[in-house]
């Protein structure tokens, strides 16, 4: 599958609340040790083209295959089948990925710093 850093077009399908929904695009942050240990998942995180100005919301930048600019929501990581990635489309070089991680990290490990 798809190692962290790699842009992918995914069907989230339907969701519900603030969930993202639909087929846009998604960045892959899980490991490769977690996709070898936990097959036929992922977790990817959805993207959005809304720039709301949020710190956490970290512009794609890279070899992305978008050609807009666009933004991963590290609020929202979502453990999903593989099979709801219909295409790969690029990556993130290695700063964008280093920022997301440290973002999805706070979330995780740090809620209070992370807003």
């Amino acid at each position: 599958m798809s190692r962290a850093g790699t842009v992918v077009w995914a069907d989230f399908g339907t969701t519900q609340g603030r969930e993202q929904s639909g087929q846009r695009p998604a960045l892959v942050i899980a490991s490769t040790d977690f996709e070898d240990v936990v097959q036929g998942l992922t977790i990817l995180l959805p993207c959005t083209r809304t720039d709301r100005g949020w710190n956490n919301h970290i512009l794609l930048t890279g070899q992305t295959g978008l050609d807009t600019p666009t933004f991963a929501m590290t609020e929202q990581p979502r453990t999903t089948s593989t099979a709801r990635i219909q295409r790969v489309l690029g990556r993130v070089d290695a700063n964008c990925l280093a920022t997301i991680s440290r973002w999805t990290h706070l979330w995780m490990h740090e809620p209070a710093r992370a807003r």
